[in-house]
């Protein structure tokens, strides 16, 4: 029997924990999926994506390079791209994803017309304004209501030096380092500020195989030379959807498939911090399978990978004594106010949780959730599979809204089935 109003939400879930123990299956990488298509478009000939994820965002950047002069042919989960470009369109919709945004206006900023770009949902709330700055310190122009999209860019910039501040989000560096790539000459960036550098690497290691020659000083300064090459790309398995199937198969045993350790990806974190709550798990050739526990209180700081801060609260509600999740000023500009989801979502599970300056604490109920739990994901992917996980651990959960995991793994609640439990859909 569904609660009254859940059973009738077309976009429900019920998720019963089952003997656990299976294997699920990780999805290709949604941050090095757009990279490679970005890079992509910009090299002069046919590339080859292979293993590319198909999500909401993804698709936002696939219409994009499309959009931008890029001839498309997809095979399953190749994708063959003609690039050379980008050519001029009038207006980019981005969507509701960041990363499309915000690499989109650095490849406009690559054409002598003006480009209107735009999104949907919280777009029109997320910074942009370090981006912009840093491009037209290389002649592009721009035009802007405020801080955030919808935002007119017109290039060429070309050759030089700039500089940005990307504490607010890694992806300005990310954007400016994959359109410098098609400057015409040599661009040197000074970074005054960076958070998530992980992301950095996973950037670099895309514009590697597209051939294009970075010389850097830490994280400090970088030199680009371009253009990109063609090339066979072979996108990698998602750490960041990795984490939630992991804090699964922490509660109820299991492991994933799919996952290269070590990896740049600022997620693998997780293991890291499965292990400060006395979580066993052991790393195999491309998967990872951990032991059932309830775990004990923990401490993280997820400044350099903010991705994690859901998953890791459904395991601090989960676990004994209190966590505290610091660095969490930047959840505020995600898809939805992260950290007024995550209290709002743990309030729903009878969890005990608040605010300490940067800090999230959680007082954990030591593997008593209430059973039955409702749950609204609120329209936000990350905070939707936090759900499935606090569903989860309390034996029987109901998930609203849990369409909006398509944003990023669209299969997750099939892979959670696969961890040897039950998800009724309504």
């Amino acid at each position: 029997m569904w609660p009254p109003g859940v059973g009738s939400h077309v976009a429900a879930v019920r998720v019963i924990r089952g003997e656990g123990g299976g294997t699920a299956r990780v999805p290709p990488s949604k941050s090095y999926t757009h990279r490679a298509l970005a890079l992509a478009l910009l090299a002069s000939g046919e590339s080859i994506v292979r293993n590319m994820l198909y999500s909401d965002d993804t698709r936002a950047t696939l219409s994009m390079i499309q959009a931008l002069g890029a001839r498309v042919e997809e095979e399953g989960g190749t994708v063959v791209v003609e690039g050379g470009g980008p050519s001029w369109a009038p207006c980019i919709d981005a969507a509701e994803s960041g990363t499309t945004m915000r690499i989109g206006v650095g490849i406009a900023s690559l054409l002598d017309r003006p480009v209107l770009l735009y999104g949907r949902g919280r777009m029109h709330e997320r910074p942009i304004t370090p981006l912009l700055e840093a491009l037209a310190g290389l002649g592009a122009r721009y035009t802007a209501s405020g801080c955030c999209p919808p935002v007119a860019v017109r290039g060429p910039i070309g050759p030089g030096a700039t500089s940005i501040d990307s504490r607010a989000s890694s992806q300005f560096l990310s954007s400016l380092l994959i359109a410098s790539s098609r400057a015409g000459g040599p661009v040197e960036v000074e970074v005054r500020g960076l958070s998530s550098r992980g992301y950095i690497d996973v950037t670099l290691d895309v514009m590697e195989a597209y051939g294009v020659r970075v010389e850097r000083d830490g994280y400090k300064w970088f030199r680009v030379e371009g253009p990109p090459r063609p090339a066979v790309y072979t996108v990698p398995g998602d750490w960041s959807s990795a984490a939630p199937l992991l804090a699964a198969a922490a509660i109820a045993g299991g492991g994933v498939d799919g996952v290269r350790s070590p990896d740049p990806q600022p997620d693998h974190a997780i293991l890291g911090y499965l292990a400060s709550m006395g979580a066993r798990y052991t790393i195999g050739s491309g998967s990872v399978r951990v032991e059932p526990l309830v775990p004990h209180g923990f401490n993280a700081n997820v400044d350099d990978h903010p991705d994690l801060a859901p998953t890791l609260a459904a395991l601090a509600a989960y676990a004994c004594g209190t966590s505290r999740i610091c660095g969490v000023s930047r959840l505020r500009l995600k898809e939805s106010d992260r950290v007024e989801s995550i209290l709002r979502l743990l309030s729903q599970a009878r969890v005990k949780a608040w605010l300490e300056g940067e800090c999230i604490a959680v007082e954990g109920r030591c593997g008593r959730l209430p059973r039955g739990l409702v749950l609204d994901g609120g329209g936000d992917h990350r905070i939707a599979m936090a759900a499935g996980i606090l569903a989860l651990a309390a034996g029987e959960g109901y998930v609203r809204g849990a369409e909006s995991v398509n944003k990023s793994f669209p299969g997750f609640w099939s892979e959670l089935e696969k961890l040897g439990h039950v998800v009724q859909r309504a």
